[in-house]
């Protein structure tokens, strides 16, 4: 058997029907409205992660999470992110870099 054959053979599938499975469709949970209360906790956490990026001199942040929610809108992601900046920042300062080497 060729890898021709052997590639041509994965891609027609035989046990699972059509209809079961459809590429690039993705259930996002709908979430309320966030209270005043919330909004302000938001504000302040982002508050909290842009100071830690400037600190870090962290140019652009690139996450997602599994369910296709936005993680810029969970208080408590965006403050986990500012505390892995911080993190990062902290361990990279402390490791001692050699000469002629890329960070």
């Amino acid at each position: 058997m060729g890898l021709r054959s052997f590639f041509t053979r994965l891609r027609t599938p035989t046990t699972v029907p059509a209809s079961a499975w459809v590429p690039g469709t993705v259930n996002k949970p709908e979430r309320a409205p966030l209270s005043p209360e919330e909004l302000a906790e938001l504000d302040a956490a982002r508050k909290d992660f842009l100071q830690a990026a400037e600190q870090a001199s962290v140019k652009s942040v690139h996450g997602c999470s599994r369910d296709g929610t936005r993680w810029q809108d969970d208080p408590q992601t965006v403050r986990a992110m500012a505390a892995l900046i911080r993190d990062v920042h902290h361990h990279d300062k402390d490791t001692p870099q050699n000469e002629g080497t890329a960070p």
